[in-house]
């Protein structure tokens, strides 16, 4: 059922700008809460729920593109859809924009009803979405309870991703290197922990992270950041096997799992990857990288839980940070 009110922030540093925005939004039914800087918009986020942000691009300190960023690298912001309110129309204004997570644009002196118009129509998409995921969410369980459902269930899958394949992928996928998100991974490794409690065959779980990540984002930029885990997720992608499911599980962290492999085949598998990555060169447009990775590994005992084979896979690889970094570690 749809609710019938829906929050919105308005980021500004003018408080005449939030007054003149807010008295267009009182026609319509909506909880309005604003924010004079983008550190106070993240505390916000952080403590309310909000279904759209209006977002002023030039403020001191932070600016919209870097509020927007960040916002939505946050757990409770990476779904709420951002526009600007900006007289920066020029293309490049705008294409940063877009790559910073925003939906839309509206260029000051901005008309009322199409200030409306804009904001009802993202909420709606956003409604949209909400529910798709819903869908997609109850259709994974189904996959998960029978070989015999699954035929139908994909056909269901596939009907849907026609109706809106791009929302579909963007509630299984990570937006920036197009691996499995993590909730997505989950429903893989619980699937194949039900399939080894029949078939009695091995599975191993591979963590592993990018060392010294944040030294790189400090130091480039972060927008070298999402160069290096693109580029590394392409590696990853290239070095697995047809059978095996590769996820960023957060930030620099990625996981791996491989089904019917013991801790020999997971290490030679990681080992290799972990080479690659090593001898590789990552540009920042002024100097190539060297960057390393740390493995840790962990695979099933017929009575260990998903949970336990994950805290052990993350021991093993906090075990290889302890130890030196850029190495594979069993856990043991």
């Amino acid at each position: 059922m749809e609710p019938k009110e829906k929050s919105i922030l308005i980021v500004d540093d003018n408080p005449q700008n939030i007054q003149m925005v807010a008295k267009h939004l009182k026609t319509d039914t909506y909880r309005i809460s604003f924010s004079q800087s983008g550190m106070d918009a993240l505390e916000k986020v952080r403590s309310a729920d909000f279904d759209l942000i209006l977002l002023d691009i030039m403020m001191p300190e932070m600016d919209g593109y870097e509020t927007c960023r960040r916002i939505h690298e946050l757990p409770e912001g990476r779904e709420i859809p951002v526009i600007f309110l900006t007289a920066k129309i020029d293309k490049e204004s705008i294409v940063r924009g877009f790559e910073a997570g925003a939906v839309d644009y509206i260029m000051k002196p901005f008309h009322a009803a199409e200030l409306l118009v804009r904001i009802r129509t993202h909420l709606q998409l956003k409604s949209y979405r909400d529910r798709l995921e819903e869908i997609n969410i109850h259709l994974n369980k189904e996959i998960l309870k029978g070989i015999q459902m699954e035929s139908e269930l994909r056909e269901s899958r596939e009907e849907l991703q026609k109706v809106n394949r791009q929302l579909y992928e963007k509630a299984t996928t990570d937006s920036l290197t197009g691996l499995l998100n993590r909730r997505k991974m989950m429903d893989f490794i619980e699937y194949e922990h039900e399939r080894t409690d029949r078939s009695r065959q091995p599975y191993s779980l591979v963590m592993s992270d990018i060392d010294f990540f944040k030294k790189i984002n400090d130091t480039y930029g972060h927008a070298c950041g999402d160069t290096v885990l693109v580029e590394i997720s392409r590696i990853f992608l290239s070095g697995v096997r047809k059978q095996d499911q590769v996820s960023r599980w957060g930030g620099e962290e990625f996981l791996m799992l491989l089904p019917d492999t013991e801790e020999k085949g997971a290490r030679f598998l990681a080992e290799k990857i972990r080479t690659s990555i090593e001898s590789h060169l990552f540009s920042t447009g002024t100097k190539d990288l060297n960057i390393t990775m740390t493995f840790g590994i962990s695979t099933r005992e017929q009575d260990d839980d998903v949970e336990t084979l994950i805290k052990q896979a993350d021991i093993a690889l906090y075990t290889g940070k302890e130890n030196g970094r850029n190495r594979t570690i069993l856990y043991s």
